[in-house]
C-alpha cells in the first residue's frame, strides 16, 4: 500500500487465530523470505508486529515498479488472519480471504473521492504467487492521471511482470478530478494467480469535507468467486450523512441492481462501471438496527462503505470500506475463532497517547431459523435476528461492544463482520463469508497403505466417497482409508443445498521396499522384477537411487537390466546400492525400490620373488615356497607365460615345481582358484642372489701426496673400487698372503695400511646369502709426478695505476711451468701448504712488495708436483702538467705532457710530448717510465653559451631573461652599447634585436623582438569603431595567454580559442562600467622556447 497522508504514529499488526486446540506454527513471509513464526491454538490467538516497509510505503520510487511490499502467511492447518494498521487519526482492517482471494481476473475498487485533497488517492496493489506472472490492467478513464506522470490517455493499458512475492503498487492523487472515480472498475488480468488489495489511503466519499478522511482498504477476490445476492448491516453513521451505503461494480454488461423489495432496478450498469447505493436504502428493522438487501442480475463486486463512529459532525472522518461476500447456503456454519476482535492501536486528536481497544459492533448474517451462539451463549434478543426486506431466507444481527476473542457457531450458513470506530477513526471488515468448496486433504503416508483422505468434518451434513466414479459402499463419513489405487472424490451436502463434489484426488500404492543379496567376484547381472505386483516393469523407469561405492551399477536403457561391476576386483568388502522401477499400468503404476547388498568375494593374490645362488648365471628354485595368497583353501598351478596362465594351457604346465632351473629375472605365472570359482593370477619373479665380483688384475697406483716416500691407504676406501656391490657385501677382509685369505682367519691387514714400493695383498668377500666366498689378489704401486718445464720462475710487474698495489693474475705464469692443458694448479703462500694441499690462495692477488708463491700441479693419473714463482714490483709515474681544459666554441688548444718520460703515445697517434690544434673531446697519453707504462686521461670541453629565455615588454620598457653560460652577463640593444642591466627603457616602437654575452666573452647570442602597437582604448557603443580589443592574430604562437583585470585585480576577461582572444567590453552579456583596466598578453614563439610578455592598460569608455 502507499500512504499519502503524511501522518505520524504508524502502527501495523497481524492478528492470527484458529479453532485447532493443538498448537501449530504460522510462518510469515515477505518477498519469499521468512520474517517470523508464531504458534497459535484455540483460545491462544497471537499478534505479530509487521515492519512498515514490509507492507506500506510513502516513497514514489516504490510505485509503478516491481517491489517487495506484501505478506504471505502459511501453516499446515486452517487459521484466520487480518492486518490492523493505523496512522494518526486514521485506521483500517484488512481481513485475509485466504485461498479465495487468489485468481487471474479482478476489477479494481475504491471509494469515489468527493473533495479535492492531495492526501487522498485511489490505490491498487497486485501481489504475485508465482514467478514470471504477467499482469495487464485496462479499462480506466482517459482522464486518470497516475502519480508517475502517465495518464489514461497516454497509457490506456499497463502491463508488468512479477516474480513470486513481488508486488506492484498503482495510485493517483486525490487533487485531480480525473482521479476521483476514473480508476474504479479497471480490469486486472494475469496469466498466473495473483492477489489484489485496493481502496483509498486516504479517501472521502461523503461530500466536500477537506479536513475529514480515513483509510478505506480491503482485499479483493477474483471474478470467479463473486455472487449476486448480498446482505449489509449499516455501520454507525446516521442516515443522511452519506457515510453509509455500498459501491457495486459490474463484471458483465447489462447488470441490473435491485435493493430490498423494490421491483424496478435501482440502476443498470456495464462491466467495469460502478453504482453507489445511497444510505437512504437502508431499512430500519427495529431497535435502531438497519439492514439492506441487495441483488444483481449478474455476479458483481459489492463493497460496503460505512462510518465507524456515530458522533454527529465527526462521522465523516471515520469511514470504512470492506468487501461483502455473496450469500450462499454453503457458507460456513461457524467462525471459530476471531482473536482480540476490538483491538487496533491508534493515535488521534482525542487519544494523543494512543488507544488499543476500539468500540466494536459484531454484525452477523445467517439463514432464517438458525440457532446461533457467540462464545457459547445466545445473543440478546435486542441484537437480532432482524428480518430483511426483500428476502425471507436471511436475517441479520448487530451485537454492540464485543471484546476479546469471539467464536460464532450456527447450525446454518453464517458470515460475520465488524463495524468499529472511535474519535477520528473508523473501519469495518468481514472475517468470514465465502462458500465452502469441499477439498480433500491427505494425511498419513501419502500412499497405500497408510494414506487417509479427509473432507472438513464440521461443515457438511452428509458425505459419500467414490473411487473412479463408482460409489464406495459404506464410505459415508468425512474420512476414508483407501485400500486400492484410483481417483477418489467425495460428494457432500449441507442443509437444502445441492450436493458438491470435490476435485479428483489420485491415490497410488506406496513404493514397495525390498532387499536382495549377491555374492560377487567381479560382476553381477540383475534383472528388475516385482516381488508381489502382477505388473510388468517398464525399462525406462529403472533408476539407481543410491549408487554403490565399491563398484558401478549401469542400466541397459533398452532392457532395464542392471550390470554391477566391482571397481577393484580382489578386494573384499560389502557394497550396497538401491534401485527403483515402476510397472506398466498407465494411471496407477506400482513401484518397487530394492536395496541390493553385494558381498564382494576377494581372492587376494600378491606377486612375490624367489631367490637362489648364482651358479654360472643359473639358479635352482622351489616354486611351491612362493607365498602368492593368504586365502585358503586354494589350488595353485604354475605356467611360464601370462597367456598360458590366462588360458590354463595344460601343455605348458610346470611340473618340476620344487627344483625349477632358470636364469635371473625369469617370471613364472600362478593361477590361484578358490572354492566359489573366483580366479586370480599372480607372478613369481625368479632372482639370483647378488654375486661378488672383484676386479681381475687390479693394479692400484697411488701418489705420495705429501712427498714423504710413503703411501698410506684406507683399505675400506679400496673396497668400492674393486667390488661391484660393497653395500650388499659387507663382510670384506684384506690379507698379506693367499694362505690366510683362503683360511679366512684373523690375520687381516689394518684398515690403514702403508707401502713404500710395489706390493700385492689379497681381498676375501663373503656372501650374506651363504654362497661361495670370492678371493682375489690386489697390486699397489707409487705413481709418477707431473712433469714441469722448470720448477722456478721469477717475474716483474708494474704498479701501472700508482696506487701502491698491483693486482696480479698468477695464472698468466703457468705456461712457463707447463703447457699441458690437463694439468690443474693451486697457489699457496708456503711450501708446506703446497705439499699438503691446504690454504690455497685465490688468484688474482694484490702485491705491494716482492712476493714468492708455491704452485701445486696436479693431473689425473699422475701424482702432484710443486713449483716456485717469485714476483718483483716496479713503479711508473704520471704527468703533473697535463690538465683538463675548457675552451670557447669553435676553437682549439694544445695539450702538453711535459718532459721526463722514456716514451709518449697519444690517443691521436702522436709520439711527441705535446699535441696542437686539439678540438673539444676526451684524450689519453701513454707515458713510459722505468720500463712501465702509465695511461693518463685528459678532457677538452666547450664553454656553454648563454640563452635568452624570455623578453617581457611593458609599454616601452623591455626586460630580458637569460640562463646558461657563465655569469655575469652583459646586454646590448641592437648591438650598439653594452650594459650590465637586463632592462632597457624608452625603447622605440618597431623591430629590434637584443644581444647577450657572458663573462667568457666567447660568442654573442641574439633574439629579435618588436614593440607592437598595444590597444589602450575601446568604445563598445555599437558605432562600429573601437568596439573591442582583438589579439586573434597571435593565435599562431604557442601558449598564448590574454587576460584583463579591473583596478581591484579581479579578472574580467580571459582569452580562449573559443572567443578568439577578442573582448567586446562585456561580462555575461552586460557592458562593464567606464573605467581603466590593465591586461597582459604572453606567448611562446612558435618553434622555440622563448617566452614574450606584454603588459598595458586599457580604457573602456561608453559614449
Amino acid at each position: 500500500m502507499v500512504d499519502r497522508t503524511g501522518a505520524p504514529n504508524p502502527y501495523q499488526k497481524l492478528y492470527l487465530s484458529t479453532s485447532r486446540t493443538t498448537p501449530f506454527p504460522v510462518n510469515i513471509y515477505n518477498n519469499n523470505v521468512l520474517i517470523g513464526t508464531v504458534n497459535i491454538s484455540k483460545n491462544n490467538p497471537q499478534k505479530f508486529d509487521v515492519l512498515r516497509n514490509y507492507i506500506i510505503t510513502t516513497q514514489q520510487t516504490d510505485l509503478f515498479t516491481p517491489t517487495t511490499k506484501g505478506l504471505y502467511l502459511k501453516a499446515e492447518f486452517p487459521f484466520y488472519a487480518n492486518l490492523r494498521f493505523s496512522v494518526f487519526n486514521h485506521a483500517e482492517i484488512i481481513t485475509s480471504k485466504g485461498i479465495p482471494s487468489t485468481g487471474k481476473a479482478f476489477y479494481a475498487a475504491s471509494a469515489p473521492i468527493t473533495v479535492s485533497n492531495n492526501i487522498l488517492n485511489f490505490m491498487t496493489s497486485v501481489l504475485a504467487t508465482e514467478d514470471n506472472t504477467t499482469v495487464t490492467i485496462s479499462g480506466y478513464n482517459p482522464a486518470v492521471q497516475f502519480s508517475n506522470g502517465t495518464t489514461g490517455a497516454t497509457n490506456p493499458t499497463m502491463t508488468f511482470t512479477l516474480n513470486k512475492g513481488q508486488s506492484y503498487i498503482i495510485d493517483g492523487i486525490g487533487d485531480i478530478a480525473g482521479n476521483f472515480d476514473g480508476f474504479i472498475g479497471s480490469k486486472i488480468i494475469s496469466n498466473k494467480p495473483i492477489n489484489v488489495t485496493n481502496g483509498n489511503f486516504n479517501g472521502q466519499y461523503a461530500g466536500n469535507f477537506p479536513s475529514s478522511s480515513d483509510i478505506l482498504m480491503d482485499q479483493a477476490v477474483p471474478v470467479n468467486r463473486l455472487g449476486n445476492e448480498f446482505a449489509l448491516v449499516k455501520g454507525n453513521g446516521p442516515i443522511g450523512a452519506n457515510m453509509e451505503g455500498a459501491v457495486v461494480i459490474a463484471t458483465e454488461d447489462n447488470t441490473q441492481i435491485f435493493v430490498n423489495n423494490e421491483i424496478p432496478p435501482i440502476a443498470t450498469i456495464n462491466a467495469g462501471k460502478y453504482f453507489v447505493i445511497p444510505d437512504s436504502k437502508y431499512i430500519l428493522q427495529g431497535n435502531g438496527h438497519y439492514n439492506l438487501y441487495l441483488k444483481t442480475s449478474k455476479n458483481a463486486y459489492v463493497y460496503q462503505i460505512l462510518a465507524g463512529d456515530s458522533n454527529s459532525g465527526n462521522e465523516t472522518a471515520t469511514g470504512g470500506f470492506n468487501f461483502i461476500p455473496a450469500l450462499n447456503c454453503y457458507l460456513p456454519k461457524q467462525i471459530n475463532e476471531l482473536g482480540l476482535i476490538n483491538e487496533n492501536f491508534v493515535h488521534s486528536n482525542g487519544n494523543p497517547g494512543g488507544i488499543l481497544n476500539i468500540p466494536t459492533k459484531l454484525n452477523l448474517i445467517t439463514e432464517r431459523g438458525a440457532i446461533i451462539t457467540v462464545n457459547g451463549a445466545n445473543p440478546p434478543a435486542i441484537t437480532g435476528p432482524y428480518n430483511m426486506t426483500g428476502t425471507t431466507n436471511w436475517v441479520t444481527y448487530g451485537i454492540p461492544n464485543v471484546t476479546g476473542t469471539i467464536t460464532v457457531v450456527s447450525n446454518k450458513a453464517i458470515m460475520a463482520g465488524i463495524t468499529a470506530g472511535s474519535d477520528a477513526v473508523g473501519y469495518g471488515g468481514f472475517f468470514a463469508g465465502f462458500p465452502t468448496q469441499p477439498v480433500i486433504l491427505q494425511s498419513g503416508d501419502g500412499c497405500i497403505p497408510g494414506i487417509v483422505l479427509t473432507v472438513d468434518p464440521l461443515i457438511y451434513d452428509t458425505y459419500q466417497w467414490y473411487r473412479n466414479g463408482t460409489l464406495v459402499p459404506g464410505a459415508t463419513t468425512s474420512s476414508i482409508t483407501p485400500t486400492l489405487p484410483g481417483y477418489y472424490t467425495c460428494s457432500v451436502t449441507m442443509g437444502s443445498c445441492a450436493p458438491l463434489v470435490t476435485e479428483k484426488f489420485k491415490v497410488l500404492n506406496c513404493t514397495k521396499l525390498t532387499n536382495a543379496s549377491y555374492n560377487v567376484c567381479t560382476s553381477q547381472t540383475i534383472t528388475p522384477a516385482f516381488s508381489s505386483s502382477t505388473q510388468t516393469p517398464v525399462p525406462g523407469t529403472v533408476a539407481i537411487t543410491t549408487a554403490p561405492t565399491l563398484g558401478t551399477a549401469v542400466i541397459n536403457p533398452v532392457t532395464g537390466i542392471i550390470t554391477y561391476t566391482v571397481t577393484t576386483p580382489g578386494t573384499s568388502g560389502t557394497d550396497t546400492f538401491t534401485y527403483t522401477f515402476c510397472g506398466n499400468d498407465p494411471d496407477f503404476p506400482d513401484c518397487e525400490t530394492i536395496t541390493v547388498t553385494i558381498n564382494i568375494q576377494a581372492l587376494t593374490v600378491m606377486n612375490t620373488t624367489l631367490f637362489a645362488c648364482d651358479i654360472n648365471g643359473q639358479g635352482t628354485f622351489n616354486l611351491t615356497t612362493a607365498n602368492v595368497t593368504n586365502n585358503s583353501p586354494v589350488t595353485i598351478t604354475y605356467y611360464p607365460t601370462l597367456v598360458d596362465a590366462q588360458n590354463e594351457n595344460a601343455a605348458a604346465l610346470i611340473t618340476n615345481t620344487t627344483a625349477y632351473t632358470a636364469p635371473n629375472g625369469t617370471i613364472i605365472y600362478t593361477v590361484v582358484k578358490n572354492n566359489i570359482g573366483c580366479k586370480s593370477i599372480a607372478q613369481i619373479t625368479l632372482s639370483l642372489f647378488n654375486k661378488a665380483i672383484v676386479l681381475d688384475n687390479y693394479n692400484g697406483i697411488f701418489c705420495d701426496d705429501n712427498l714423504d716416500g710413503t703411501v698410506t691407504l684406507i683399505l675400506s676406501n679400496i673396497t668400492p673400487i674393486v667390488l661391484n656391490n660393497p653395500n650388499y657385501f659387507t663382510n670384506v677382509r684384506y690379507y698379506a698372503n693367499l694362505a690366510d685369505a683362503n683360511a679366512g682367519n684373523n690375520n687381516t691387514l689394518s684398515n690403514s695400511w702403508s707401502y713404500t714400493a710395489t706390493t700385492t695383498i689379497y681381498i676375501r668377500v663373503d656372501s650374506p646369502d651363504g654362497c661361495a666366498s670370492v678371493i682375489k689378489p690386489l697390486q699397489f704401486s707409487i705413481g709418477a709426478k707431473v712433469t714441469l718445464i722448470t720448477k722456478t720462475v721469477t717475474e716483474s710487474v708494474c704498479d701501472d695505476d700508482l696506487d701502491g698495489i698491483k693486482s696480479v693474475n698468477l695464472a698468466q705464469f703457468i705456461p712457463q711451468f707447463t703447457l699441458d692443458p690437463n694439468v690443474t694448479f693451486t697457489f699457496h703462500a708456503t711450501l708446506a701448504d703446497a705439499q699438503n694441499d691446504v690454504n690455497s690462495v685465490s688468484s688474482p692477488v694484490n702485491i705491494t712488495t716482492s712476493q714468492t708463491y708455491y704452485i701445486r700441479f696436479e693431473k689425473n693419473g699422475v701424482c702432484p708436483e710443486v713449483g716456485t714463482l717469485k714476483i718483483n714490483i716496479k713503479v711508473p709515474k704520471k704527468s703533473d702538467v697535463l690538465q683538463d681544459k675548457a675552451i670557447c666554441p669553435k676553437t682549439t688548444t694544445t695539450l702538453d705532457a711535459g718532459p721526463g718520460f722514456e716514451r709518449y703515445l697519444w690517443s691521436t697517434g702522436a709520439t711527441t710530448p705535446s699535441i696542437n690544434n686539439v678540438a673539444p673531446g676526451s684524450y689519453w697519453v701513454e707515458l713510459t717510465f722505468n720500463g712501465c707504462v702509465y695511461k693518463q686521461y685528459v678532457n677538452v670541453t666547450e664553454l656553454p653559451l648563454p640563452m635568452i629565455t624570455s623578453i617581457e615588454i611593458d609599454g616601452t620598457t623591455v626586460k630580458v631573461g637569460v640562463s646558461g653560460g657563465t655569469p655575469p652577463y652583459e646586454y646590448s640593444l641592437d648591438g650598439v652599447v653594452w650594459q650590465s642591466s637586463n632592462v632597457f627603457y624608452n625603447v622605440p616602437r618597431g623591430a629590434h634585436n637584443v644581444f647577450v654575452r657572458d663573462s667568457k666573452m666567447c660568442e654573442e647570442v641574439k633574439k629579435p623582438f618588436a614593440i607592437i602597437n598595444l590597444i589602450n582604448t575601446i568604445t563598445p557603443n555599437g558605432d562600429g569603431y573601437n568596439e573591442g580589443i582583438d589579439y586573434s592574430a597571435l593565435m599562431a604562437n604557442d601558449n598564448l595567454v590574454f587576460r584583463i583585470f579591473d583596478r581591484y585585480g579581479a579578472e574580467v576577461f580571459r582569452g580562449t580559442p573559443e572567443n578568439r582572444y577578442t573582448w567586446d567590453g562585456r561580462i555575461g552579456g552586460r557592458y562593464v562600467p567606464t573605467a581603466t583596466y590593465w591586461y597582459f598578453i604572453t606567448w611562446t614563439e612558435y618553434g622555440s622556447t622563448l617566452t614574450v610578455k606584454y603588459s598595458s592598460w586599457l580604457l573602456v569608455k561608453h559614449r
